[in-house]
């Protein structure tokens, strides 16, 4: 039973880092062309954003390309975090289900 426990968590501890990383990986190249062509568009180092308000009202604003940059790679970050546990799930299931067919696990 050790080596089935054994076995499931390295499987699982490889899924999550492999899509983790992978994840984040993917991602970080997407970054990249997106803060190139938003360093092109900003007028004295701040892109111009803007939206509106919940009561309908218009509101223009401007952040810094660091700072863009910053809540890119946050938002990277915690996706990347979520599709590694997502992989680490489904790696875990058919880690599983290939030793129960195995028959090194007794339902």
């Amino acid at each position: 039973m050790a080596s089935v426990v054994k076995c499931m968590g390295i499987m699982t501890g490889a899924g999550l880092a492999c899509g983790a990383l992978s994840s984040y990986y993917m991602q970080s190249k997407v970054n990249k062309a997106i803060v190139k062509q938003a360093q092109a568009t900003a007028k004295d180092g701040q892109i111009p954003i803007g939206g509106m308000t919940k009561d309908g009202k218009m509101w223009d604003g401007k952040v810094s390309v660091d700072e863009f940059k910053k809540q890119l790679d946050k938002k990277a970050k915690v996706s990347s975090l979520i599709s590694g546990l997502f992989t680490a799930a489904g790696t875990a299931l058919i880690t599983g289900i290939t030793l129960m067919l195995r028959g090194k696990v007794k339902v």
